[in-house]
């Protein structure tokens, strides 16, 4: 068997973005069908937005005291408001050619998967207050629902490659940086690669790498003669019997992954993985939690960094 190739991944790139509309309506239900369950990020900390009252105690600023609920009880109370200081989110779908292929007409592709999961996942971070861009030229960012569609345009233009292009990619400080992507480059570039990851994590930035892959690069299910393509078109390799390379295969593919995971726990990321014959909605809900949660230790904002250790025994396949 001939493993489908993408004949022209400018075209099919160019027919991602026709559909952009119809994924942006996905990724708004994909995250509409989560938000009911999500609570927000509340902290205790400057802003106008009443939060809650607690009982007065020695060295309180006496300007806090709510005297009206104090009137009312036998206690002092405290008027509390919520910490309205946004946090920087920057999202970069790293659509690189080998995003576009698809092992079966029946299964999206990892670009489109990719973006579903990143606006769905900006749609999130901005309705609970947050600030997300992406690294195209411009450094578009929004922190708006409404504007959603103008930063999804924007992530059609970021960067294809981390090693070749990512070098000139600053994050700023003290900010979050997702990447997702299949980094089919870490299969022959991984040094290069891991050092862009090592850079954007610098200045106290947490981030997470969500390896979004094809089932067949998991397990391939492929028999008899099978020709692999590069992202050219170009045949490299006949395979006249499959089954005679497929411990080779996926050992690969094994140490692949195990580079992606390896690049992000040195900057003590999250790595996640996804697979595109399953449904968007866990991995959106596991990501959109770890970088939710607040450990009140890192930074002025509160966040901490992800819990690391999801889907250990998954990234050991």
């Amino acid at each position: 068997m001939a493993v489908p190739a993408v004949h022209d991944h400018v075209a099919a790139a160019r027919a991602l973005a026709a559909r952009l509309p119809q994924l942006i309506d996905e990724s708004r239900r994909t995250a509409i069908s989560l938000r009911s369950g999500l609570h927000g990020n509340r902290k205790v900390g400057p802003g106008s937005d009443f939060w809650q009252f607690r009982p007065y105690v020695p060295g309180d600023p006496t300007n806090q005291i709510d005297w009206r609920r104090s009137a009312r009880s036998d206690h002092t109370f405290i008027r509390q408001t919520e910490w309205q200081a946004s946090h920087n989110y920057w999202i970069w779908p790293v659509l690189s050619p080998s995003m576009y292929w698809s092992s079966d007409s029946s299964i999206p592709s990892k670009a489109e998967r990719t973006l579903i999961i990143s606006i769905a996942l900006a749609d999130l971070l901005i309705r609970n207050g947050e600030t997300v861009g992406t690294f195209d030229g411009e450094r578009t960012r929004i922190t708006s629902a409404e504007h959603l569609e103008k930063l999804a345009h924007a992530m059609l233009a970021t960067p294809q490659s981390i090693a070749e292009q990512g070098s000139g990619i600053h994050a700023g400080r003290k900010q979050s940086v997702l990447l997702l992507g299949d980094f089919l480059e870490f299969s022959d570039q991984a040094e290069k690669s891991t050092n862009v990851i090592r850079r954007l994590g610098q200045y106290q930035n947490d981030g997470a790498l969500v390896q979004i892959l094809d089932p067949a690069e998991i397990s391939p299910p492929f028999r008899g003669r099978v020709d692999l393509f590069d992202t050219d078109d170009q045949m490299i390799y006949r395979s006249e019997k499959f089954e005679d390379i497929a411990d080779g295969f996926k050992q690969r593919a094994r140490k692949w992954r195990a580079a992606v995971r390896d690049a992000a726990r040195h900057n003590d990321w999250l790595y996640d993985r996804h697979v595109t014959s399953e449904s968007a909605s866990p991995t959106l809900l596991a990501l959109y939690q770890h970088l939710s949660e607040r450990q009140n230790q890192s930074g002025s904002n509160g966040r901490g960094r992800p819990n690391l250790h999801r889907h250990n025994q998954q990234e050991m396949s």
